[in-house]
């Protein structure tokens, strides 16, 4: 794999992208250097635009996971003031840096979850452009997630906060799947393919869903039957973030992993749909109830795609598990950040986790 690397000067707050950060010693108020190794192998809103804190986006929020100078940057929704719907990938500890699975929501790869963060170390920032090295507008206080072992066909969590944020909330569909042929809205913090720096809010429109599981794409990616896949949208840093339905503008997925960021396919989302157990358990904490995505919408959705031609909905999977079965492998789009800082003059630190 190739490596780009550069040099960063800041006084005060260095943010690198990447698997580690060094910082050079320094006794004085100089600014720091920081050495940046970046893996271009996969080049966050791919095609996209910045966005402006217009009120349809201010429920996607960015999440620091990580306690000390080095942290991971994730993604999020909030379905409500006080919760926040990201990637259950963000909030865990994990045993391998990717992810891969059969048309059947099986892991191919062995455990992917040791545990849980602890919630508390799980700051909520928002805005288009924030500053990770303020404080967070709210922290984690009960994350709510699938048990098991497994990030297949189940890479979805509910953070409870600690406080409620004074964003509008984003509706949630609970009743049906993502349709293949409509079109979402990916927005998300990640690495971007215009020079932006990580951190910066970014979406991109009429991204069509290519596959819905369970089964074999036409892409060849193979989907569990909560999962669903779109072309180039989204990349590292867009882990946990939302797909909302351009009909309905409801989150109907979120962001767990993908290929090659300027590629047109195997970018995978796990649906919404399928989880409300979890959504209950979540809002018996928080209080209050989801924002339901009104079923006329729905309805209307199912009509005006079923009035079109066909393209590709997944294949239906043939065979069982076996040592010749269909996998698809990606990683998890998280994005390792390193915080320097000049005065306290901070040697080496590294990311918890080695993210591609």
């Amino acid at each position: 794999m190739g490596t780009h690397r550069a040099w960063i000067a800041a006084t005060l707050l260095a943010l690198a992208t990447g698997c580690a950060a060094e910082t050079a010693d320094s006794a004085t108020q100089e600014p720091v250097l920081v050495e940046v190794e970046t893996d271009t192998s996969t080049p966050t809103i791919y095609g996209g635009e910045k966005d402006a804190d217009e009120a349809s986006l201010s429920g996607v929020v960015a999440l620091r996971v990580g306690a000390g100078t080095s942290f991971e940057l994730c993604t999020g929704a909030l379905v409500a003031p006080n919760v926040v719907l990201t990637a259950r990938h963000c909030v865990t500890k994990n045993t391998t840096t990717s992810v891969s699975c059969d048309e059947n929501g099986r892991s191919a790869n062995g455990p992917h979850v040791i545990a849980d963060e602890v919630p508390t170390t799980i700051g909520v920032f928002t805005g288009p452009t924030p500053s990770f090295a303020k404080r967070p507008a709210a922290l984690g206080r009960a994350i709510i997630a699938p048990q098991g072992e497994y990030l297949c066909d189940a890479d979805i969590a509910l953070v409870v906060l600690d406080r409620a944020l004074q964003v509008a909330p984003l509706a949630v569909r609970l009743d049906d799947k993502a349709q293949v042929g409509e079109t979402i809205r990916t927005v998300g913090y990640g690495k971007n393919d215009q020079d932006a720096p990580i951190g910066t809010r970014f979406r991109r429109g009429n991204v069509k869903v290519l596959g819905q599981g369970q089964g074999i794409s036409p892409n060849k990616t193979p989907l569990g039957p909560r999962e669903f896949e779109v072309g180039k949208s989204i990349c590292q840093g867009d882990s946990g973030g939302p797909a909302i339905s351009e009909a309905t503008g409801a989150v109907i997925g979120v962001v767990s992993r993908g290929g090659k960021c300027n590629e047109d396919f195997g970018h995978i989302f796990t649906t919404t749909a399928g989880f409300a157990s979890m959504f209950d358990q979540a809002f018996q904490i928080a209080g209050g109830e989801p924002q339901i995505e009104p079923r006329a919408q729905l309805q209307s959705l199912r009509t005006s795609i079923t009035a079109e031609p066909d393209e590709g909905s997944a294949e239906t999977a043939s065979g069982s598990c076996s040592t010749g079965r269909r996998t698809t492998t990606g990683s998890p789009l998280v994005a390792a950040v390193g915080a320097a800082f000049a005065v306290l003059a901070l040697g080496r630190s590294r990311a918890r986790r080695r993210v591609r």
